[in-house]
Parts: structure tokens; sequence; C-alpha cells
């Protein structure tokens, strides 16, 4: 009996670990939250009678990423950017004196340009656009590609002049303006589709990598029906429900106290028998 008592003790202090988890990151942009999910066990004897069989516990069976959309949020900066459906913006995360790309995935769009024309998020990670996509071709890039390159932006036109401001459609085509009044259209921001997301890894700062159960991503311009469309000036909020993660916290601390009052009872019982003997 304590092994069941101890394996309720372990699943409820799981819920609650994810459960904080989520809480702890209702403002993070781009954060998608977890749920674990539990198994009953049962002892493996073909002697047992299934009419008098008690289970042995509980199991966690999986802890689940929920990638449904967070709410968006409107920034005023062009650079901000957040997808309206499916996808994952792809980054490059090697040193930028790195040959070979280390290449993760996020739905964190908050990005800007750095001093030298890339567009990055706050670590530095470099935004990847669609490497073969003709931009002067508008608004019909390819229509697949795995091939990605920085999304650099040249801070000057050819003229010298300064750069003045910056467009990302709903495709993800960056153009770009300068003050004589130049345009240049850079590439496409790349949106990376997974044939099953639930099973990418997060890896801190609202990164995730692919795994052998979550296959290999193909990558797209924004827009349907291969990905969601690219949202300028726009931030994808987390998908937490405050009120729904206390409603489960308080379901997993009823289940942890139930079982913590049910050891002490077996603890007394045990404790009575002994006396007795």
């Amino acid at each position: 009996m304590l092994s069941v008592i101890m394996s309720g003790l372990n699943v409820a202090q799981k819920d609650l670990s994810v459960t904080a988890n989520n809480l702890a990151n209702a403002g993070t942009v781009g954060f998608k939250r977890s749920e674990a999910s539990f198994v009953d066990v049962f002892a493996n004897d073909p002697a047992a009678n299934p009419k008098t069989a008690v289970g042995a516990g509980a199991l966690t069976n999986e802890v689940a990423r929920d990638f449904s959309q967070g709410s968006m949020s409107s920034t005023g900066r062009a650079t901000d950017l957040a997808i309206a459906g499916q996808g994952f913006f792809v980054l490059n995360a090697a040193d930028p004196s790195a040959d070979t790309p280390n290449l993760v995935y996020t739905r964190a769009g908050g990005f800007g340009i750095d001093a030298t024309g890339n567009l990055v998020n706050s670590t530095g990670a470099r935004v990847q656009m669609i490497a073969n996509a003709d931009p002067t071709t508008i608004p019909v890039p390819p229509s697949e590609s795995s091939e990605t390159t920085d999304a650099k932006i040249e801070l000057t036109s050819e003229a010298g002049a300064s750069l003045t401001s910056i467009s990302i459609d709903s495709k993800g085509l960056i153009g770009v303006t300068y003050a004589d009044n130049t345009t240049k259209y850079v590439g496409y921001v790349a949106v990376a589709k997974f044939p099953d997301p639930s099973a990418l890894k997060a890896i801190g700062n609202s990164n995730f990598v692919p795994t052998g159960e979550s296959g290999v991503a193909t990558v797209w311009p924004g827009g349907a029906p291969n990905a969601g469309d690219i949202m300028s000036a726009t931030l994808e909020r987390s998908n937490v429900d405050i009120t729904q993660e206390l409603m489960g916290m308080l379901k997993a601390q009823q289940i942890y106290n139930g079982n913590a009052r049910m050891l002490q009872t077996a603890m007394e019982v045990a404790s009575r028998i002994t006396d007795k003997i």
C-alpha cells in the first residue's frame, strides 16, 4: 500500500510542478503551456483475479506541450513578428563565425536589427529567411524550400543613404526603404512546419529543436495553406490561462493532501498492529 500512496504523491507533485512552470511563464512571449497526463498501474500477474485486483498506483504518462494559439499584442515595432496559425520562426543560434548553423525554432518573435544589419532576437540568434526566394517576384515565392540564410539588412543603400523604415508583409517579405526613397526587398522570413510539433524538445529561451518523433522541418514563406500568416508589429503572448492553471493547482493540491493523509493513516495502522504483536 505504501508504494501506491507514494506513486500518488509523486504524480501530484509532477502535476504541481508542471502547473507552476506554466504560471511562471504566463507573461513569456511565445510560451506554450504543458499538461501532464497519468496512467494507472496494475501488477502483471496471470493468476490474479480481475474481480478482486487492486491497482498498484499511478505513473506519469507524458508531459505534452499545447501549441494552441496565444493572444496577439500590438507593439508598433515592425520587426516584432507573430505567426497567426501554424509554424515556427527559424533561428541560427551558432556563433556568427561558425561555418555550420545551429538551427532552433520558436514562436517568440521579438526581433530587432543588430549593428551589422542582422535580424536577431534578444540573445543574438539570427532570424532565417528563405535563401532561394526571388523577392522581386511579388507576392509569389517558391512553394517549398529547406535552404535558409541569415536575414541580413543593408543599413545603407548603394547612393549611401541611411535606412529609414522596414516593412514585413503577411508572407514574411522584408522590404527596406532608405532616405533616398529607394526600396529593396531582402527575402522572405522562413516559417518551419513539423509533422508532429508536439514532439519538439524545449531547450529554453522559448526555443525548440526537432526530435525523431517530431520529424524534419519543412520551410515555407508565411501564408496559407502551407503556414500561418506573418503579423508585423505584433507579438504572440503565452497561451497560459491563469484561471485554468489555478483550478488545476487546487485539484493537484487536493490529490497530494489526500495521499498524504492516506500515508498517515497507513503508518498509524501499521503502528497499532506492531504494538499488538
